[in-house]
């Protein structure tokens, strides 16, 4: 079995952790008992497939999808401890041919599932992707992107402009458009450009507060959310216009052994508005 880099599965494992909560409503939303086929686009450390079968049917295949095979296999294992393996296909593909695949056959999906998958970190162009997926749904069939929305979450209450300038950074750091055709806040104008019908937007908060109440909050911010802010202030904070009392006031206020530290601060909370994106093909 294929293992992942250890900063990869730990990212992937603490995402999935922490969002699991806002994934299960998201799905349980989408109405998915008469479907009879459900892709996951992009399953990562499969987070999604549980949830996309226990709101679907007891006949419903659950086809996961991903490029790389420790991600899968992390997948695999995590389908087996939450007992839907008998459910699950999983599958290492290159996503695009699987839709065309589809497509050619005027498709094949009752449902598209893709979580923090279709923006241009992963695809140049993310409306191309989406036409494909639209190509890949049966008649009636729902697409159903969601987006963590990382780029909006708070994570550093009473230190907006901070918050702000970290954001831009990581954005820098990560070759990710400010704006344009390919931003990834442009979900909703892809379904509609894809030609699906009934486009709807819903949120489904997260929220960490008191943190150490929920036991996902903690590892997420401090092996995921804080190490990549961190690393985006050194390497692209001054280009985001930080200057170096900012950068160190970063350093400050998200290294845990600090006495500044925030989530060691009163009040501290986590707000994380994940968003999920619907169009159906007529």
């Amino acid at each position: 079995m294929e293992r992942l880099d250890p900063r990869l599965e730990a990212y992937l494992q603490t995402n999935r952790a922490f969002m699991a909560p806002a994934v299960e409503l998201a799905i349980a939303s989408l109405q998915l008992t008469q479907a009879s086929q459900i892709l996951d686009a992009g399953t990562g450390g499969g987070g999604a497939l549980a949830p996309l079968v226990r709101a679907s049917a007891a006949d419903t295949t659950v086809l996961g999808i991903d490029l790389n095979p420790g991600v899968i296999s992390m997948a695999a294992e995590h389908a087996e401890k939450n007992g839907v393996s008998e459910r699950v296909e999983l599958s290492v593909g290159d996503l695009r041919d699987l839709l065309t695949e589809s497509a050619n056959a005027d498709g094949t999906f009752d449902a598209i599932w893709a979580s923090d998958v279709v923006w241009p970190g992963n695809f140049k162009k993310p409306l191309d992707v989406v036409r494909k997926m639209a190509a890949a749904l049966k008649s009636d069939g729902t697409l159903a992107l969601f987006y963590s929305n990382y780029y909006q979450a708070m994570f550093l209450p009473g230190h907006s402009r901070l918050e702000r300038q970290l954001r831009t950074a990581s954005e820098l750091r990560w070759g990710l458009p400010g704006a344009g055709p390919t931003h990834s806040e442009r979900h909703v104008e892809w379904l509609i450009l894809a030609g699906l019908n009934d486009v709807d937007v819903r949120i489904f908060p997260r929220v960490g507060f008191p943190v150490d109440s929920d036991p996902t909050v903690r590892p997420y911010l401090e092996q995921t959310v804080f190490p990549e802010l961190l690393e985006s202030a050194r390497s692209c904070g001054s280009e985001a216009g930080m200057s170096a009392t900012d950068i160190a006031d970063a350093e400050e206020l998200l290294s845990p052994e600090s006495a500044r530290y925030l989530p060691e601060q009163p009040g501290y909370y986590v707000v994380h508005p994940t968003i999920l994106v619907t169009g159906r093909r007529r």
